[in-house]
């Protein structure tokens, strides 16, 4: 049996943006240090969206690799980068509202 979930929500972590931003830190490890942070962040939203109990996740915007390969680990089929109308029809044709956070599995439709 197939449950999907539907989504809108960034996934674009893997290379973290921090080369466009201006941070100032006086040590290599200090960076790697807000890296980790990020990647830790990331691993806890893959999580939240597991509890979902889905076995398919389809976004609308783009999936990174390491947010990708944890879906994957976790036994959910990953479609990313579904247009805007195209998620919205999904939405539609499952009875179900797309969704941008995932703090509360159990109300889950």
């Amino acid at each position: 049996n197939c449950r999907v979930l539907a989504a809108n929500t960034p996934m674009d972590y893997d290379k973290i943006k921090i080369y466009g931003t201006r941070v100032r830190a006086d040590s290599i490890q200090k960076v790697y240090d807000i890296q980790e942070a990020e990647k830790e962040k990331m691993k806890n939203k893959v999580d939240r969206i597991a509890a979902y109990g889905s076995n398919v996740f389809i976004n609308r915007q783009l999936i990174y690799d390491y947010p990708e390969e944890l879906l994957v680990e976790k036994g959910l089929l990953v479609i990313e980068h579904a247009d805007f109308e195209g998620i919205e029809r999904i939405g539609a044709a499952l009875g179900a509202e797309i969704c941008s956070t995932f703090d509360n599995p159990e109300r889950a439709e």
